[in-house]
């Protein structure tokens, strides 16, 4: 190419450029479609910014570029889009010198500074993934912080739910964003963009036209509202709850004892079925200690008041006698020491303790955690034995019949959310989560999973010997090509060989959550990373990604075609379906 003393760079020869009849060149690695239309010639990136289609093969009616796939218009001059909100088409000025088309790269490009922040409004608002996940690509390739995203995506978030969404709802969009972007972090910044696209659909939705929440006129203070909050959780009075919590912030100083009220309601025994509730208010906290305030206090007064005041059906007769059991034992909560340590100095028989859980007796299970509590066992540990136990039967679990993943996950989550109702909330209200998370225990008593001990070592006395990289690529192949009979015992030979558990757990979740179908295991993903750390020195911290495994292959969708994340991807890079043209 010659290069005149500026921006201009001969492209190609005017005779090469017919009306209706298109052509793209590459300057400087980039893909630029020249058109002749009534007369004139026009430079135009050849990539269009819906999904990336080459637009030479593409229509023009006056000076009107339209796309041949999905028909999204633009005006060939100045690059305007007619179908889409902020995808400005990037045009580039043109010369003809002497039979020759020159173009000034440096001085074309795209229109809108801000496209990326539009764009990303526009999906979050839409509940496009394609939209989301080309926003997020499109930031991420452009160097914008992640946590400008995020605030960005928190914003609307809390916006939508307060308008639009009840306790459930809200709190399933809230862990989807949560968990999202947990796991995300786990992994390298190229590997991060399907679970930051998840985050965004949890985060995304229509705002509604709700006027703002005034506070209560005065005279009041803390000790009144608090009391109205519990009182308006029992009487199911979600709205009251709301009232007095934005009373609270307008009177400032409470804003810490707000998280800690809200464990406090969720562990009554009235809520002994709605053990969500527990881990949805994990998710608020985690949310508000991240984000603070400013960005996050109508989500949490809003959410929090709904999940607090949701109703609540009439209780079976097992539930009312779980109820009347917590009552009775409701004495031995303010006997409970602060937990200091996570270190027991009793002694402690854990395969008992699993055990009972997974008795199907009501009297077994509570007992069992009223005995361990009383003898002095830190809530760190039961918990652990909770999360340990629950993970050994999703690795054992049958798949003949109705494995349970579900409900195997659930008690997972609110086992590992025990540890979080400790952080946020003390040592008397942890104790009582045990018992709500013993109760997911009980409720699960249908699952056909014989008891095993879970304390002792999984590993065989004579290891296979495995090449690493051959025993990952079998392993990620069982998972994609669904071969459920055979991924848990070739995880297990992995482990148990002493391959590197983190690189399966980050190749695994990439796999998992590969063409965007994985959000339903997220949290798991994000739980079995977590724990697996926490756990270290116990026996079967290996069955926690066995489980994992057997899981995700099991439900997978094996869809094989390709995702709006990876297409996305490459959109970004300018690498989309121009290079499959050209």
């Amino acid at each position: 190419m010659l290069k005149e003393n500026s921006n201009f760079v001969r492209v190609a020869a005017l005779s090469d450029v017919a009306e209706g009849k298109p052509r793209a060149v590459r300057v400087e690695g980039h893909s630029i479609a020249l058109f002749q239309h009534e007369g004139a010639i026009y430079a135009t990136d050849n990539q269009c910014p819906h999904m990336g289609y080459p637009l030479v093969r593409g229509r023009v009616r006056k000076g009107v570029l339209s796309c041949d796939w999905h028909g999204w218009s633009y005006d060939m001059q100045g690059g305007g889009c007619f179908t889409g909100g902020c995808d400005d088409l990037a045009t580039f000025p043109v010369e003809v010198r002497n039979g020759d088309i020159y173009i000034d790269v440096a001085s074309g490009g795209k229109k809108r500074d801000d496209a990326h922040f539009l764009l990303l409004k526009e999906g979050l608002l839409t509940t496009d993934n394609w939209t989301l996940s080309k926003a997020i690509a499109i930031m991420l390739a452009k160097g914008v912080s992640e946590e400008e995203t995020l605030e960005l995506m928190v914003k609307h978030m809390g916006r939508h739910i307060s308008t639009d969404r009840n306790a459930f709802e809200g709190g399933r969009k809230l862990a989807m964003m949560m968990n999202g972007v947990k796991v995300a972090r786990m992994y390298q910044p190229e590997d991060r963009l399907i679970p930051f696209m998840m985050a965004a659909d949890g985060a995304s939705g229509r705002l509604g036209d709700r006027p703002d929440r005034q506070p209560l006129p005065p005279p009041v203070d803390w000790q009144k509202l608090e009391d109205w909050i519990r009182v308006f959780s029992t009487d199911k009075e979600w709205e009251g709850i709301e009232k007095c919590l934005i009373t609270a912030r307008q009177l400032g100083g409470h804003d810490e004892k707000i998280i800690p009220l809200f464990f406090q309601c969720a562990v009554e025994p009235f809520f002994l079925n709605h053990s969500r509730n527990l881990i949805d208010l994990a998710h608020l906290a985690e949310l508000l200690a991240q984000f603070g305030w400013e960005l996050t206090g109508e989500l949490v007064c809003s959410l929090g008041a709904k999940i607090l005041g949701q109703g609540r059906g009439r209780p079976g007769e097992l539930h009312r006698e779980a109820i009347q059991k917590l009552e009775e034992i409701d004495h031995i909560f303010d006997e409970l020491p602060q937990e200091t340590s996570t270190e027991s100095s009793v002694d402690y028989d854990e395969d008992k303790f699993s055990a009972a859980l997974v008795s199907g007796d009501l009297d077994e299970v509570f007992d069992a955690v009223t005995e361990m509590l009383t003898a002095g066992v830190p809530i760190n540990t039961l918990a652990t034995t909770m999360v340990m136990t629950a993970g050994d039967r999703m690795a054992r679990t049958p798949v003949s019949m109705s494995p349970g993943w579900w409900d195997l996950q659930e008690e997972m989550e609110i086992a590992s959310t025990v540890r979080k109702v400790l952080q946020y909330a003390g040592t008397k209200v942890a104790a009582k989560a045990l018992y709500h998370a013993a109760w997911r225990f009980f409720n699960n008593r249908w699952l056909n999973i014989r008891h095993q001990p879970i304390t002792e070592l999984r590993a065989s006395a004579t290891p296979k010997v495995l090449d690493e990289d051959m025993a990952l690529s079998e392993i990620l192949d069982a998972i994609e090509s669904v071969r459920i009979q055979e991924i848990g015992r070739r995880t297990r030979e992995y482990l148990n060989a002493g391959c590197s558990a983190e690189r399966l757990m980050t190749e695994m979740g990439v796999c998992i959550l590969k063409d965007d179908n994985g959000d339903d295991l997220l949290s798991s993903i994000r739980i079995v990373s977590e724990e697996w750390k926490t756990c270290e020195s116990h026996p079967a911290r290996n069955q926690l990604i066995v489980g994992l495994a057997r899981w995700a292959t099991d439900i997978r969708r094996n869809a094989g075609n390709d995702s709006a994340v990876q297409t996305a991807h490459r959109f970004a890079r300018g690498e989309t379906a121009t290079e499959l043209y050209e």
